[in-house]
């Protein structure tokens, strides 16, 4: 993430590569039914007391484990919001957690059932590889969520978590910093699933530090899914003397990926991921994951809650209200986007629409999720900009946790003023980028 709210990177392409490879494979549908919401005349989902609010996100199937953990998140903030009494005298009535089991039918239904039957005020969470904006963009309903279909910039009502803009160009600095840092001489290698939400990132990467003079020593943008192949690229990179591997893979290709480069014993590979910074993976693949480098759009979970005021209140939230998902990173995009749209209603007084929460938060220009994330610029750039600062944090596993790294002092964040890969980050950070208290 960016300064301007561009989503640099999540490891969210590769997921979206699982989710339109994975729904070929599932053979129902689930849905859940819902009963109408209460509604004003003038204003949906709003009462004197209540607004009543939904999601929709893949919560079973083939594809849940990239998904479903976004939920939790949300239910946590919001009870936080009404356990101080709500947002101008309304509470938060969290009633609709939708399931579209994976499958992009269904995700369209229940999206009309949200809007046109349920009558909620806002869709504040969506966790899907099929999100579709159009029926949300027609009603300018507020829309908040995990962008990992590249679709949500441009209108002015949908608001991804760390950004709606995906901009790529911008990680090919991320990517050589790590190179440089890790490696005399990088000799890099880039993988990823042959579908464009995977690929793409890794393309154009590829393309900048080769651009830039870098040696990029082996790639295959068209591993098929999930990956089970992978073990040929390994031994393909270790003839081409690669000492450095790029994945936009997913966590499964990532972790089978990990297996090769020990089997093969490529103990000087440095290995940048994309997808699989979460505590259960590393739990269960610690022996492979050691070293293994990620770039983050916040505060690592493992930066000092004293230093991070933002972490402290979202680990005692997490904890009192959802403790299983403290330190789950797509719970986290459900943190966000419920705080988001809580600012939004609240700079929006006591007689809120859904026209005027869209304003409010797009009037924030330096929005972090109260000093979690790298700051957004929804007023400027936040739906469609480019412009540096590119902010983010790396994280590296080293035991059973994931540290920041190549940091300096106490910061936890780097910011890159350009996208041209041979320059450094910047110091002292931006104006608005969280720094320690």
């Amino acid at each position: 993430m960016n300064g301007d709210g561009m989503q640099v990177r999540h490891g969210i392409k590769a997921l979206a590569a699982t989710a339109l490879t994975g729904a070929m494979l599932l053979v129902g549908v689930v849905t859940m039914t819902s009963s109408a919401g209460a509604a004003t005349a003038s204003v949906p989902g709003l009462t004197a007391t209540s607004v009543t609010v939904g999601t929709i996100s893949t919560q079973t199937g083939t594809l849940a484990s990239n998904f479903s953990s976004l939920i939790y998140g949300e239910r946590a903030y919001f009870n936080y919001i009404n356990a101080q009494g709500g947002v101008n005298g309304r509470k938060i009535n969290y009633q609709y957690a939708l399931d579209d089991a994976g499958n992009p039918t269904t995700f369209n239904q229940l999206a009309n059932t949200l809007i046109n039957q349920d009558h909620v005020f806002a869709v504040t969470g969506v966790a899907t590889a099929f999100f579709s904006p159009n029926l949300f963009t027609e009603s300018r309903i507020p829309t908040y969520g995990y962008n990992v279909t590249g679709n949500w910039a441009g209108p002015s009502n949908l608001f991804a978590a760390g950004g709606s803009v995906q901009y790529y160009p911008a990680a090919g600095p991320q990517v050589s910093y790590v190179a440089r840092q890790t490696q005399k001489k990088p000799s890099i290698a880039f993988i990823a699933y042959g579908v464009a939400a995977s690929a793409a990132s890794c393309q154009s990467e590829q393309n900048s530090l080769k651009a830039a003079g870098y040696t990029v020593s082996y790639s295959d943008l068209k591993v098929s899914y999930p990956g089970s192949t992978v073990a040929t690229d390994v031994q393909r990179m270790k003839q081409a003397g690669s000492n450095m591997v790029v994945s936009c893979m997913d966590v499964q290709g990532n972790v089978t990926m990990a297996r090769a480069i020990k089997q093969y014993g490529l103990t000087n590979m440095t290995q940048l991921w994309f997808s699989g910074n979460d505590q259960s993976t590393l739990d269960t693949n610690q022996s492979l994951m050691q070293g293994v480098y990620f770039d983050i759009g916040h505060v690592p979970f493992t930066a000092s809650p004293k230093l991070y005021p933002g972490l402290k209140l979202y680990f005692a939230q997490m904890k009192k209200y959802e403790p299983k998902y403290a330190s789950d990173e797509i719970a986290l995009q459900g943190w966000e986007s419920a705080a988001l749209f809580v600012q939004g209603l609240k700079l929006a007084g006591k007689n809120p629409t859904q026209a005027s929460v869209t304003a409010a938060d797009n009037s924030l220009t330096s929005y972090t999720a109260g000093g979690l994330t790298a700051p957004v610029n929804w007023k400027s750039a936040g739906h469609s900009g480019n412009a540096p600062p590119y902010c983010l944090a790396y994280i590296k596993v080293s035991g059973d946790k994931y540290v920041a790294t190549l940091n300096k002092g106490k910061n936890v964040f780097n910011c890159f003023h350009s996208i041209n890969p041979k320059k450094n980050p910047v110091f002292p950070l931006p104006a608005g980028v969280p720094a320690p208290a």
